[in-house]
C-alpha cells in the first residue's frame, strides 16, 4: 500500500487518532520541506524514467527527451527523410508508423533495438492502436483490423473485418475496440485471448454518421462527431448523449483523447474548431484568432490547445469558446504538433531543434530537442563484442564454477574474487553498462516442437545498478527471434522447430545487454550452432574382441571376480518450466484501477507444471497464488509502473523460474473529475515529483488543513 493510502485510510476514520496523525504530519513535512529544500526534485530525476518520445519527419528519427533537464537523450533512426512518423507507447515497446511508407516498427526499449516490423498500407488508411499489450493494425479502406504480437508484430488469431470501408476506429482506456463504418454502423468490440479474435459488445446505427465521421475515445466509451450528417452522439459513457450540429461536408480532425465533458476537433477548411461541451455542440471561429488553419486539438488542465498550421502558434480555449491563455509561440521547423506524456503536454516542431513543454499550471518553456551532441543510434545495429574490466562481487550471486568455453579439456584457472573496495568512479564516457563477458551457450533440452538452451554470462560492469539482462536469440527458425528477461546471469530460450531444419543444422546468434533504470548498455554476443542428435547403439551388441565362453580347464581355479558398484546416478533436477516464457497476454482495467485482471496463456510446459504457480507484483512485492494452467488472475497495482510475472516454483522446492515480465501503470485520480478541485500531490512513480521537498510540504500542509477544517464543521 502507497504512503498516499495510508495517509487517506487514517484521516477518513476520523477521531482523534487522525488529529493527532495530521498535526504530527504537518510537522514533519515542514521540517522536511526546510531541510531538504530541493534534493528530493534532484533524486527524483535520477531514478525516475520521465522520458518523452517525439517523432522527427524531416530526419525519419524518433528523439527521447528528459522534461526535467530539457535536453535530448536518445535518437533512433527509424526510416529516411522526409517521413511521416506517429508514435505509440506501453509495456516497454515503443510502436513507430510511418505513414508515407506504411511500416510499422517496434522498439525494445530495454535495449533500443527493433524487435519486429511490418508493412501496412501508405497514406492515411492505416492506423495503429496499442491497448492491453496487444497491438492492433487497422486498414480503414480494407474495414479489416489485425491483431499483432507487441514483440513481433506477427499476427495473432483471426482478423476482424466489417464488409465495407472504416471511417474510424478508437481504442478507450479500457481496452474496448470502437470503430464507425461508411455505412453509419458504430460498434464496440472485446479481443479475447481465449479464442483469439474479436467479440462484439454492441451495435448502433448512428443516423447522418459517414465518411468524414470521427471518434473520441474516454476513459469508457466514445464521443462520435459526424459533421457530414450533422450529428454528435455519446455512447458506452454511462451519459450517453445524441445532439445535432450544422453540417459540413469537410475534414474533421480529432483530438486523439479527451475527458468525457470537453471534446474537441478541428475544421481546417473552415477554420473552425468543434466543441462538445457537455450535451452542448459549439462552433468556434479559431480564423478570427489568427488561426486560419487549425490541426489537431488537444485538452490539457481544462483548456483546449489547438495548434496552428503555418502560423507558429498555439492557441489556447477555454470550455466557451473563449481565449483561455496567452498564445504559444514555436519556432523553425514545420508545423507544431502536440504530444501528451507524464501528465505534460509538449509542444514538438519537427524539424526544429527547440520545442515547448506546457506544465501543469500552465507555464511554459523552451527545451532543446535536437542535438548535433547526441548521436543516432540504428535500431537494427549489431554492435561487436567488448571486454569490460572485471565486476566487482555480487555478494547476492551465489559462487559459481568459473566458465572456460572452447578449451576443452585443457587447464583451468580458479579465479578469486577481488578484495572489497570501494566501487570505481564513473567514467567521463557515461554510465551505459558494459557488455555482459563469458556468453556461453549450451543445449538444455531437445524435442520435436522446440529446442531450450541455457545462456550464461558473467555480471557487467557498470557505475550504475544493472536491474537487469535483455537475452535475445535470432537465426533461421520460424519468427526468426526469441528473446528473455533475467534479473541473475543466465536464462533459459527456447527456439521453435517446427517449419524449419534449424533444429537439425542451424545456428542462433545469441546477445546479451545488461539495462541499468535509465539505459541500456553493449551487447555481449554468443553463438551455439546445432547438431543432430547422436545416435545411440543398439542394445544388447556385444563389445568388439570378446572371446567366446570357455569351459575351464580341470583344476583351474576360477577366475577372480571383482565387483565394482557404479555410484548411485545424481538426483535429477528440478522440474520448472521455461523460464521467461510469454505467460502474460494482456491486463484488462483502467489506468485509475487498483487492481487488474492478469491474462494469461500458459504454454503446454507452464499449464502442465506439477509444482505450484503465483502471480507476483515484483514492484511491490504481492502475489497472488494460481493453477497453473490459469488463464485469469487478479493483482493489486500502486501508483508508477509495476511489473508483473508469473512464478513457477518447483515441486520439490528447489528451485523457481519467472515469465517474460509485462508492466502496468496505475494513476490515482483525487480528484475524480470534481471541479475546483487541487492538484493530486502525490507523485505519479517512483521520482516523478513536480517539486521539491518544500514545496510538496506546503502544498500537503494546506490540503490537510482543509480535511481538518471540513471535518470540524462536519462535526459541529
Amino acid at each position: 500500500m502507497s504512503w498516499w493510502h495510508r495517509i487517506k485510510r487514517i484521516i477518513s476514520g476520523g477521531g482523534r487518532e487522525s488529529a493527532s496523525f495530521v498535526a504530527a504530519l504537518l510537522g514533519v513535512l515542514v521540517l522536511a520541506g526546510a531541510a531538504l529544500g530541493q534534493g528530493i526534485s534532484r533524486t527524483s530525476v535520477s531514478v525516475s524514467d520521465g522520458l518523452t518520445w517525439l517523432g522527427d519527419d524531416q530526419r525519419g528519427e524518433v528523439v527521447q527527451v528528459n522534461p526535467v533537464s530539457g535536453r535530448p537523450q536518445t535518437r533512433l533512426q527509424i526510416s529516411g527523410p522526409d517521413s511521416q512518423l506517429e508514435i505509440a507507447q506501453e509495456d516497454g515497446r515503443l510502436i513507430v508508423l510511418n505513414r508515407r511508407t506504411g511500416e510499422i516498427t517496434v522498439i525494445d526499449l530495454a535495449t533500443l533495438l527493433a524487435s519486429g516490423r511490418r508493412q501496412a498500407p501508405p497514406g492515411a488508411t492505416s492506423k495503429v492502436l496499442v491497448a492491453n499489450g496487444l497491438v492492433f493494425v487497422v486498414d480503414r479502406a480494407a474495414g479489416t483490423v489485425h491483431t499483432a504480437d507487441p514483440l513481433t508484430l506477427a499476427d495473432i488469431g483471426q482478423t476482424w473485418q466489417a464488409g465495407q470501408p472504416l471511417a474510424d476506429a478508437v481504442v478507450d482506456e479500457r481496452g474496448v475496440l470502437w470503430l464507425v463504418d461508411h455505412g453509419g454502423t458504430l460498434r464496440s468490440l472485446d479481443w479475447s485471448d481465449d479464442e483469439e479474435r474479436f467479440q462484439e459488445r454492441s451495435q448502433r446505427q448512428v443516423t447522418g454518421a459517414g465518411p468524414r465521421t470521427v471518434l473520441v475515445p474516454h476513459d469508457q466509451g466514445v464521443t462520435l462527431i459526424g459533421l457530414d450528417g450533422g450529428v454528435v452522439v455519446r455512447d458506452g459513457t454511462g451519459e450517453d448523449v445524441d445532439s445535432s450540429t450544422a453540417r459540413s461536408d469537410a475534414e474533421v480532425i480529432a483530438a486523439q483523447t479527451s475527458p468525457l465533458d470537453l471534446v474537441p476537433a478541428s475544421v481546417p477548411s473552415s477554420s473552425v474548431v468543434v466543441l462538445v461541451v457537455g450535451r452542448e455542440v459549439l462552433r468556434v471561429d479559431v480564423g478570427a484568432m489568427g488561426c486560419p488553419n487549425p490541426g489537431r486539438p488537444a485538452v490539457f488542465r481544462d483548456k483546449v490547445y489547438v495548434p496552428c498550421k503555418g502560423s507558429g502558434k498555439v492557441i489556447i480555449l477555454d470550455r466557451s469558446g473563449h481565449r483561455g491563455g496567452d498564445d504559444v509561440r514555436t519556432s523553425g521547423g514545420s508545423d507544431p504538433e502536440l504530444v501528451f506524456d507524464d501528465g505534460r503536454l509538449f509542444v514538438n516542431v519537427p524539424g526544429s531543434s527547440t520545442g515547448v513543454l506546457v506544465d501543469a499550471d500552465g507555464a511554459t518553456r523552451t527545451m532543446t530537442i535536437r542535438s548535433p551532441e547526441v548521436p543516432v543510434k540504428d535500431p537494427d545495429r549489431s554492435p561487436p563484442p567488448s571486454v569490460p574490466p572485471p565486476p566487482p562481487p555480487n555478494p547476492n550471486e551465489p559462487t559459481k564454477p568459473p566458465r572456460n568455453p572452447g578449451l576443452g579439456n585443457g587447464p583451468t584457472t580458479e579465479v578469486q574474487p577481488p578484495p572489497s573496495t570501494p566501487s570505481t568512479p564513473p567514467s567521463a564516457g557515461g554510465t551505459a553498462p558494459a557488455a555482459p563477458a563469458g556468453v556461453t551457450v549450451r543445449e538444455k533440452s531437445r524435442s520435436a516442437s522446440a529446442l531450450v538452451v541455457t545462456v550464461s554470462w558473467s555480471a557487467a560492469a557498470s557505475t550504475d545498478p544493472v536491474v537487469g539482462y535483455t537475452v535475445a536469440g535470432s537465426g533461421s527458425f520460424s519468427g526468426g527471434s526469441v528473446s528473455a528477461q533475467s534479473a541473475g546471469t543466465s536464462t533459459d530460450l527456447s527456439v521453435p522447430c517446427t517449419g524449419s531444419t534449424f533444429c537439425t543444422s542451424g545456428r542462433l546468434d545469441v546477445t546479451v545487454r545488461a539495462s541499468t533504470a535509465s539505459t541500456a548498455g553493449a551487447a555481449g554476443m554468443g553463438a551455439f550452432t546445432v547438431t543432430p542428435p547422436a545416435n545411440t547403439p543398439p542394445p544388447n551388441t556385444p563389445p568388439p574382441n570378446t572371446p567366446p565362453p570357455n569351459t575351464p580347464p580341470p583344476n583351474t581355479p576360477p577366475p577372480t571376480t571383482t565387483t565394482t558398484t557404479p555410484p548411485p546416478p545424481p538426483p535429477p533436477p528440478p522440474s520448472l518450466p521455461t523460464a521467461g516464457a510469454a505467460v502474460i497476454t494482456g491486463f484488462v482495467g483502467g489506468r485509475m484501477t487498483p487492481s487488474r485482471t492478469v491474462n494469461m496463456a500458459p504454454p503446454a510446459d507452464w499449464a502442465s507444471h506439477n509444482g505450484r504457480c503465483e502471480v507476483v507484483n515484483k514492484t511491490q512485492g504481492y502475489s497472488v497464488g494460481i493453477a497453473c494452467n490459469a488463464t485469469t488472475a487478479r493483482i493489486d497495482v500502486e501508483e508508477g509502473t509495476n511489473s508483473i510475472v508469473v512464478r513457477a516454483y518447483a515441486a520439490t522446492g528447489g528451485g523457481q523460474v519467472d515469465s517474460a515480465a509485462k508492466n502496468v501503470i496505475y494513476v490515482i485520480d483525487e480528484c475524480q473529475g470534481k471541479p475546483g478541485c487541487i492538484p493530486r500531490l502525490a507523485p505519479a512513480g517512483a521520482g516523478t515529483a513536480p517539486m521539491g521537498a518544500g514545496g510538496l510540504g506546503l502544498l500537503a500542509c494546506a490540503f490537510l488543513l482543509r480535511i481538518g477544517a471540513r471535518r470540524g464543521e462536519e462535526e459541529k
